[in-house]
Formats: C-alpha cells, structure tokens, sequence
C-alpha cells in the first residue's frame, strides 16, 4: 500500500475535528460532572480530571483514522444507507406529487 503525503489542509481538518470532539467530550463531561462519572467508572473525580490529558490525544488519534463519535441515543447510518433512504424518500415524495397533480 503505497502512502500518500499528508496536506497541510488535510493536517488542519484533522486537527479541527480532534478539537471538535474534544470539546463535545467535555461538554458532555460537564454536563454528567466529574464526580458522576468517576462514579460509574469506581475511580476518583481526581482521576477523570487527569485523564482529560489523554482523552484530547486520542480525539486527535480518532480523527486522524477518521472515527466519530455518537452520542448513545443517536442511531449512525453508512454513507450507502443513507444514500438509500434519500433515494427511498426521493421516490416517495416524487408519487406523493403525481397524486396530488392527478387530483387538481
């Protein structure tokens, strides 16, 4: 497998989305609180707040093997499931319309 160099601007997109997922990491982690979380994790608040160090490189990591993370309530689709729901939905709205242009 041959290796490609890496853009400046693929570098930056990178970077962007590690920041990206980082910040909704924290967010998601001021919002639960430290303590809850080192809670259901049997640890200290004092420990989750140190691994706030690691979590922003692995964010950089998972953006850089372009993973995303989703939040537990969300449902994730590939790229070809959602291009076949749009086609599905295309179809439908098209005979939703041939019906209403028969009916006027």
């Amino acid at each position: 497998m041959s290796m490609q160099p890496v853009s400046t601007d693929e570098q930056e997109s990178t970077r962007k989305i590690g920041a990206r997922l980082y910040s909704e990491i924290l967010q998601r982690l001021a919002d639960v609180t430290q303590d809850r979380a080192a809670e259901f994790m049997g640890t200290s608040p004092s420990t989750v707040s140190r691994m706030k160090e690691d979590v922003e490189r692995v964010c950089h990591l998972l953006a850089a093997i372009d993973i995303q993370l989703a939040p537990s309530d969300s449902v994730v689709v590939d790229q070809r499931e959602q291009q076949a729901i749009e086609s599905l939905a295309f179809k439908y709205l098209q005979a939703r319309q041939e019906t209403w242009k028969r009916k006027s």
